[in-house]
């Protein structure tokens, strides 16, 4: 946050101290309602025209949430002897005493951590009031007015991020990860989805099998079956949620040629729960459910069974030929709860207390469920965990699951902030509550934390520094470097095996290169200062690195078209930046907000993506050459009108650029346009 940004918190405080909050604007009305209308993470991340307007309306929401903690007597939650007391600096925010997850003996232990929370609401509000949200939107259009483009979304990020909601490219582990993408993401024949771990798979809104493929229709009901073999591209089949139930949605899906398997991620309504399960009593919210079907003929795809569980989708993670499903479900507080009001389900029954993980803190109301599916067993469940929070984003390793939420506290002027950290291992389709652990600071996104033998690496943004932190397998802290690129904030970051990149900006670019060898003493061995930033870095190859963002004007620091970087990497104490290319007119690129939007294959020599110009949508192909730089192949008008970002997908030599119901078949020999299909 910079300093602009904490005067307008300090002036909305001062304007608002005396005013009454409404009740559609408490934390868990914002929430509800939040879910209500945007039931994922994922889907947050898919929106294409996301204006500063937009943004703010997140920050005001987020500022709701954190105003009341600053509010509240104490202001500091009082943390059990569990772990995740907080230092008074506000940077180094490590207890030294990371313990195992506690998980609850009765279901009696865990309403008490639903009471608890509900009294400290009450309390945050009994004396005065905080916010009236017609003059909150008001002042904070005021006060946000002169910052700019770029800087006033950056402002409305940090404010989400406030709220604990920050938010989201290949296979194998860590090490051989270069190797991999140097090869390609894909087995040669077709592209995969992009992925942020090596070796753990996605779903996705388009995927193929190297012959058909599948992908989700506008209504988000259907998923269309695309045979490509032959002249033209030919509708084959269908899989459709009529059966559902009126209000489900599908929103991703996972296609597995070994297996000849299809897993669709969907919501089911009450009604549909209730059919299936006798005896089930709905809550008022969706569940959400996997659905496996045999594509064995994928002209007739049959469907196999599914599972269920409380709460909406927020993502998924396909490893070692198991499904792990994470949906959020927000508590809907009353005066007096019963167990089915307040314990999760998974196939229609009540989990047990004792695969429901405690809180760090006394209070929560709000729950990250967590379930394995052996697609062979489609209509079982392997496992299941609850964690039990006040919500958060996760990061899964090869590994580990790792669920992360952000405390915000605002004393004395300034907002400080403790990230809490969770850690969930997963083996053969068996989970397991480990540790947990906390670090000052929060993250940008997924790619700001990264596993390495055993031993996780963040890298944090609090006020107007940023840290890097290395915490062992217990989660207890080794290594830090703090008071980082002052008056900056995290873009994005990237980790390979001993060393990290990360970029920071304001108004230049440094990308900063970190030595990780020894984990107990990190070091930044190299910064490069450039105009402009990348919010989104990859592996290409060998010793290169690639960043898209945005280039930046140096005298007026505004933002003047997409640009694409290559930093040499070979020698991580001189990062160079060898070559640049801006697309001028082009105002953003889907990739900067969804990972799966790229296509890159360095073994292919492939970069594509989507990106909103003048005019309309357009999706850009480059290639990569040591002397020439960058060659743009491809720059083609993006029709169709979906919610969901651009996807371009190849199959031998043939690209497809899928939007909404509209594909669009593109030759990769000389870039013409060779087919397309409206389905």
């Amino acid at each position: 946050m910079d300093r602009r940004e904490q005067e307008t918190l300090d002036k909305l405080r001062e304007k608002t101290a005396d005013t009454e909050i409404p009740e559609t604007l408490k934390p868990e009305q914002i929430r509800r309602m939040l879910d209500e209308k945007e039931p994922g993470t994922e889907d947050v991340k898919k929106r294409k025209n996301r204006t500063w307007k937009a943004c703010m309306l997140a920050a005001a929401c987020a500022a709701v949430v954190s105003l009341a903690v600053w509010k509240m007597p104490g202001v500091q939650r009082d943390l059990p002897d569990q772990g995740n007391a907080g230092a008074s600096d506000g940077k180094n925010k490590d207890s030294g005493r990371s313990e195992e997850i506690i998980c609850a003996e009765d279901y009696p232990q865990i309403y008490d951590c639903i009471k608890a929370y509900q009294e400290s609401i009450e309390n945050s509000y009994s004396d005065e009031s905080i916010i009236k949200h017609e003059e909150f939107y008001v002042a904070a259009e005021a006060e946000t007015a002169d910052t700019g483009g770029s800087e006033g979304a950056a402002a409305a990020e940090d404010g989400a991020a406030m709220a604990g909601s920050n938010g989201n490219s290949s296979r194998k582990t860590a090490e051989s990860a270069a190797m991999d993408e140097a090869a390609g993401n894909a087995s040669g024949d077709y592209s995969e989805t992009n992925v942020r771990q090596e070796g753990v798979d996605e779903a996705d809104i388009v995927k193929t099998d190297g012959r058909y493929l599948y992908v989700l229709e506008d209504n988000n009901k259907e998923i269309a079956v695309v045979d490509t073999q032959g002249q033209e591209l030919k509708k084959a089949a269908s899989i459709k949620m009529e059966d559902k139930g009126e209000d489900c949605r599908i929103y991703e899906f996972y296609v597995m040629p070994d297996t000849k398997k299809l897993v669709l991620i969907c919501s089911a309504d009450n009604q549909y729960m209730m059919d299936r399960y006798p005896g089930y009593l709905g809550d008022g919210a969706s569940s959400t459910v996997a659905v496996t079907y045999d594509i064995q003929d994928p002209c007739n795809p049959a469907e196999e069974g599914s599972v269920s569980q409380s709460g909406f989708y927020q993502s998924s993670r396909m490893s070692d030929g198991y499904l792990y499903l994470f949906s959020e479900w927000g508590l809907n507080l009353k005066d007096h709860m019963e167990p089915i009001d307040y314990i999760p389900r998974v196939n229609g029954e009540n989990m047990k207390a004792d695969s429901i993980c405690l809180p760090p803190g006394k209070e929560a109301y709000w729950y990250e469920i967590i379930t394995v599916v052996d697609p062979k067993k489609p209509k079982e469940t392997k496992d299941s965990i609850a964690l039990f929070s006040k919500g958060g984003q996760l990061y899964v390793s090869n590994e580990n699951i790792y669920f992360y939420e952000t405390e915000w506290d605002y004393r004395y002027g300034r907002a400080d902030c403790t990230t809490t950290i969770r850690k969930v291992g997963y083996e053969d389709g068996e989970l397991k509550a480990k540790v947990q652990g906390e670090f000052g600071g929060y993250l940008k996104d997924s790619f700001c934390i990264d596993e390495y033998k055993g031993n996780l690496r963040v890298v944090t943004t609090e006020g107007e520094t940023n840290s890097v932190y290395v915490l062992d397998k217990e989660l207890k802290q080794i290594g830090a470097i703090e008071d980082l690129a002052e008056d900056e904030r995290v873009y994005s970051a990237r980790f390979m095996g001993e060393v990290g990149y990360f970029v920071t900006f304001r108004e230049t670019d440094p990308l900063f290169s970190v030595d990780l060898s020894d984990p107990e003493k990190p070091k930044i061995v190299g910064e490069l200062k450039i105009p402009g930033f990348s919010d989104y870095l990859h592996f290409y190859g060998e010793d290169q690195l690639l960043g898209i963002g945005m280039n930046v004007d140096e005298e007026t620091q505004i933002t003047d078209g997409v640009k694409l970087s290559m930093f040499d990497i070979s020698d991580k104490t001189d990062v160079k930046e060898k070559d640049t290319y801006v697309l001028e007119n082009v105002y953003g690129a889907d990739v900067s907000y969804d990972y799966k939007a790229a296509l890159i294959d360095p073994g292919r020599n492939i970069i594509g993506f989507s990106g909103n110009a003048m005019g309309g949508q357009r999706y850009f192909l480059f290639e990569y050459d040591e002397e020439d730089g960058f060659l743009c192949n491809m720059e083609e008008d993006v029709n169709g009108n979906g919610m969901c970002c651009t996807r371009g997908v190849y199959i031998d030599e043939t690209l497809y650029v899928v939007q909404g119901n509209i594909i669009e078949a593109y030759s990769l020999k000389d870039y013409k346009k060779v087919g397309d299909l409206i389905l």
